[in-house]
């Protein structure tokens, strides 16, 4: 039986405070040493990539990842020194892939036509746990190398249910996931090879569901969101617990279809970091708050640039500059411009030589220059005047 505090204040809907973001930032992860957030991202104007910053939120951008396809749950092995994600959206397309903390030696893990997702590493970083479906279209949980061999089935429950957002504690001793069926899913544990089944919450009615649960770093904690509170479709809030499911404290108070996601606490520094959407058509944000949910804080933005994104200023990227009408590109090889404004919102994209820009509001913009493999080449302030 679980027993629940709730915190005596009320945490204020910063959301109408701050200006509205026109990129979604979602699902951070925390390196075990506490110095980086990644996170996905669509703030490039097309699919979700996986980025890195460092722990404040902005600074030190790092662009992960670069191709088609929405990329999704990344996982930080506890080394810090692998990342591991879901390529692609919840169908049969979506893979798994691994790559080094800084994007490179991207490997693909699994490669079929069924569902593979949502990884996460046991803490001797030999393993990855991860849903995926069998011979139906309704996860079941799995587990194998971080080279994507010994593939094995943990899970095989009949039907419609779901078995899906498995994770190990911190010592690999169990595997905590969630069970139910679409919208009434609950946390069970479970031993390594599939049996010993136990709950951590307590089973759900239709539209109460509890998700994304992580560790603090010695096991005695446990963070998930649910909506235990304001039931389907409604909201979702931020929940802390010990590790047997007992002693919730709910430390948000989700209003007007809000929903706090994916919690990552890091007792280091006494913080919890965040998914945050405001509802109807805002963006998801990256926050942090206390671990009692005080003073909860936006930390992204949806700034582009970042330090890989470095160029050869010697040579002017395009004339004239100051403009207020036609500017002119200096580049040989095919390539795709684009215009950024203060806040990071793309304006303009285009391949051609000579650009009008007479449409632009007088002020300062960034300029990229990509290169036909979308690679970046230049960059460079844009005066309109």
């Amino acid at each position: 039986m679980k027993k629940l505090f709730t915190l005596t204040f009320l945490l204020m809907s910063y959301c109408l405070t701050i200006a509205q973001d026109n990129c979604n930032n979602y699902w951070p992860a925390i390196s075990p040493d506490g110095q980086y957030i990644y996170f996905s991202s669509d703030r490039h104007g097309g699919d979700y990539e996986i980025y890195r910053t460092d722990i404040d939120g902005t600074s030190n951008l790092m662009r992960l990842t670069n191709s088609s396809g929405n990329k999704f749950y990344p996982s930080v092995s506890p080394d810090g020194l692998l990342i591991a994600f879901q390529h692609g959206d919840y169908n049969s397309s979506a893979e798994i892939y691994i790559m080094n903390n800084d994007g490179s030696n991207l490997t693909q893990l699994t490669n079929n036509n069924v569902y593979d997702g949502y990884p996460n590493f046991s803490s001797g970083w030999s393993k990855i746990v991860f849903a995926a479906w069998d011979d139906s279209n309704y996860p079941e949980i799995f587990e194998m190398g971080i080279d994507g061999s010994e593939r094995t089935q943990l899970t095989n429950e009949p039907g419609a249910f779901w078995q899906s957002a498995p994770i190990y504690n911190p010592s690999a001793t169990k595997i905590y996931f969630t069970v139910g069926f679409n919208a009434d899913n609950h946390y069970v544990m479970m031993d390594l090879d599939g049996s010993n089944w136990v709950d951590i919450t307590p089973p759900n009615t239709f539209g109460y569901a509890e998700s994304g649960l992580q560790f603090n770093s010695d096991g005695s904690k446990i963070i998930f969101y649910t909506s235990e509170y304001l039931g389907y479709d409604n909201g979702m809030d931020i929940v802390i617990a010990d590790a047997d499911g007992s002693n919730w404290i709910k430390i948000t108070n989700s209003t007007d279809g809000e929903y706090y996601y994916v919690a990552f606490s890091h007792p280091d520094n006494g913080k919890v970091y965040y998914s945050y959407w405001p509802g109807g058509t805002g963006k998801w944000s990256t926050n942090k708050m206390n671990l009692d949910g005080s003073d909860p804080e936006k930390i992204s933005n949806c700034s582009a640039l970042g330090i890989n994104d470095e160029y050869d200023n010697q040579q002017k990227l395009i004339f004239p500059n100051p403009s207020n009408g036609i500017i002119s590109v200096d580049f040989d090889d095919e390539f795709v411009l684009e215009i950024y404004d203060l806040t990071g919102s793309l304006l303009l994209k285009a391949n051609t030589k000579q650009i009008d820009i007479s449409y632009l509001n007088i002020g300062i913009y960034t300029v990229l220059l990509r290169d036909a493999d979308n690679k970046l080449v230049k960059s460079e302030k844009l005066l309109k005047n």
